[in-house]
């Protein structure tokens, strides 16, 4: 060994500096996981807050119904966001179990606010529709169709009376009908109204001169449902042909045969000025169509139902779908993305083999009126979800099959009229008031431009080639 030299490797540096990474890595990881242990409690600290929530308005409002409380408007839901994607086949799904929920009390806190007005005994055979005129909303006009043959026309308003009777057994030959099945008012001449017939014709009327102006025959079967389009003289027919008929009722043509049903079709509801080239069809097939004119094509197939669905309707203010069916349950639907959003079943409560017939928004979109075969019109608050049933209606002694709703800026009250096979029509042993709390009525003042930005900010983008919105609704013609 070499005197006087000592030599050393200084290995602290390498090793500390290691021990250092080692631990901030460390400490910073146990760091982020407390966040995330933190962030957990909070959510769910959160999440029982809201339950808890949503446990007291529950219960405010059952003690509301009852009468025993003040009734607390339940918090509506935000809607829904848009979203742009291509149109889909939604999932078949197997209704869960009933839940267990108290059965309403047969009284007349089952009401729900709403105050039984009359039953008018009108027709000898069964009523199978009825529709306000929405136009005439002074006289608090509605029609109501029987298998007699007939439209009555009924005027609510100074005590009520049948103004004039449409066709029926009596009429001269060139006004006779089958018996009928469903009825409307135009949205776009105040003075027509269309009827459907089991003798495969739809019947179109001037109802203010009393007069048969066209019959329109273009189905080869019974013709269960119709609507009219809120802008263009064009009309849309279901039946049991298993065809949905596009309609110029103006000048009596066809301009779209969708035929891509497998089983008879009962209802047919234009989709509003957001997706005026869109039409909802529901069919005993179980299945539930979104076509669009015009290229005739499925755009969504809404899937849910176990037996035949009767009744379908739109909700512009909500951008909601409801589809009604014979196996007690109610689907509402995103117009937008064609997802469902929640499921109602009927059959809960006692109501075990409960069939849903035809349904109906409110003017608000609010609730959602089911006629059914329990003899009941059931009204639900769709805002909330679960949707909460707010009043079980009776008055019927036989299925109910169809209901009609009309607001009255005059009085503020909002009318719910409904039609059954125990003859009786008008406000059949349904026609029911309710009087809106103070806050509902001062929010209306506001509704219309609020519902018109909603409108316009979640409207459905479904491409079709063939035809542009800005051409003329004529070159629709097959």
């Amino acid at each position: 060994m070499t005197q006087g030299r000592h030599y050393s490797i200084d290995i602290n540096v390498t090793i500390e500096d290691t021990m250092h990474q080692a631990f901030d890595h460390m400490v910073l990881s146990m760091q982020t996981m407390m966040n995330q242990v933190a962030k957990g409690d909070h959510h769910r600290r959160e999440n029982e807050q809201l339950r808890q929530a949503n446990e007291k308005l529950r219960e405010e409002l059952r003690r509301a119904l009852a009468g025993s409380a003040p009734m607390v408007a339940p918090t509506p839901m935000p809607p829904a966001a848009p979203q742009q994607q291509q149109p889909f086949v939604a999932p078949e799904r197997t209704p869960p179990p009933a839940a267990a929920r108290p059965a309403p009390a047969a009284t007349p806190s089952s009401m729900g606010g709403f105050t039984f007005e009359k039953s008018i005994h009108i027709h000898e055979t069964p009523v199978h529709s009825v529709a306000f005129d929405h136009n005439r909303v002074d006289k608090q006009m509605l029609a109501t169709a029987s298998w007699d043959s007939s439209v009555k026309l009924y005027s609510l308003a100074d005590e009520g009376s049948v103004v004039k009777t449409l066709g029926g057994p009596h009429a001269p030959p060139d006004s006779k009908m089958g018996g009928l099945y469903s009825v409307a008012f135009a949205k776009t001449a105040d003075h027509i109204l269309g009827c459907t017939s089991c003798d495969a014709t739809v019947y179109l009327w001037d109802h203010q001169k009393g007069t048969m102006l066209c019959q329109l025959k273009g189905h080869s079967d019974e013709v269960n449902g119709l609507d009219f389009h809120a802008q263009q003289q064009v009309m849309c027919t279901a039946s049991d042909d298993c065809k949905v008929i596009i309609w110029d009722f103006q000048e009596g043509i066809t301009l779209r045969t969708l035929d891509k049903h497998t089983k008879a079709v009962y209802g047919c509801k234009f989709l509003g000025m957001e997706n005026q080239y869109l039409v909802a069809t529901c069919c005993f097939d179980q299945k539930t169509r979104i076509f669009d004119m015009r290229d005739k094509q499925v755009v969504g197939l809404l899937q849910l139902h176990t037996d035949d669905v009767i009744g379908v309707d739109h909700s512009v203010q909500k951008q909601l779908l409801a589809t009604g069916s014979d196996d007690g349950l109610i689907g509402i639907w995103d117009a937008r993305s064609w997802k469902l959003q929640q499921m109602i079943n009927t059959k809960e409560d006692g109501r075990d083999g409960n069939e849903v017939k035809r349904i109906g928004f409110s003017p608000d979109g609010c609730m959602l009126a089911a006629a059914c075969s329990s003899g009941k019109v059931l009204v639900y608050d769709v805002t909330v979800s679960p949707a909460l049933q707010v009043a079980v209606l009776d008055g019927h002694a036989d299925c109910v099959f169809d209901v009609s709703w009309m607001r009255c800026e005059r009085t503020g009250y909002d009318m719910l009229v409904s039609a059954s096979h125990d003859h009786t029509a008008a406000t059949g042993g349904g026609g029911f008031k309710r009087s809106r709390p103070p806050e509902e009525a001062a929010a209306a003042a506001a509704a219309p431009e609020e519902a018109s930005a909603e409108n316009a900010a979640h409207s459905l983008c479904v491409e079709a080639p063939t035809l542009q919105p800005q051409q003329p609704w004529g070159m629709l013609v097959d």
